[in-house]
């Protein structure tokens, strides 16, 4: 990467907060929070940095957090202290151990598929529906439960009933 303090740059140090549209035609270096947009040659989140937004540059390094939309049109570089989470998009990616990736990730020049109108809402399966599943375990349980219970012979004169309300 280019020199931090090069003309052109952006250094936001530590314990600054920045808020807004940010259009650098050289190197933006975040020890700090920025929230909003931020377009540059390349952006370098150190590790007590933070973004969240619209991040997009060529070259794109992330040793602290940066959440929202991030393109990097060329270089992508995850360090082992790094978060990137939301909606990913490089050219090349490297993530060191330790590093972590979450979101949608998506490489430049391929199509982004598109959901459908009820998008985002996961297709529901028997193997997704915990709730029935659980209760069918249950249910198994209970049956299998009472199945090895000992049982006793109510009088013939009254009636077996399992609905007791007494206290």
């Amino acid at each position: 990467m280019a020199e931090i303090n090069a003309s052109g740059s952006l250094l936001v140090g530590e314990g600054v907060f920045i808020k807004g549209t940010m259009r650098v035609p050289g190197v933006a270096s975040v020890d700090g929070k920025l929230e909003g947009e931020l377009s540059a040659d390349s952006v370098f989140v150190q590790q007590n940095g933070s973004m969240d937004g619209q991040t997009t540059a060529n070259h794109v390094r992330v040793a602290g957090t940066l959440t929202d939309t991030t393109v990097a049109n060329r270089t992508l570089v995850v360090e082992s202290t790094g978060l990137v989470a939301g909606s990913i998009t490089y050219q090349e990616l490297e993530i060191k151990k330790g590093g972590s990736l979450q979101g949608g990730i998506y490489k430049v020049g391929r199509e982004v598929p598109t959901m459908p109108a009820r998008a985002q809402e996961p297709q529901r399966t028997a193997a997704t529906e915990p709730a029935p599943v659980a209760e069918a375990a249950s249910a198994g349980a209970n049956a299998a439960a009472a199945a090895a219970a000992p049982t006793t012979a109510a009088p013939a004169s009254a009636p077996a009933s399992t609905n007791d309300t007494k206290s």
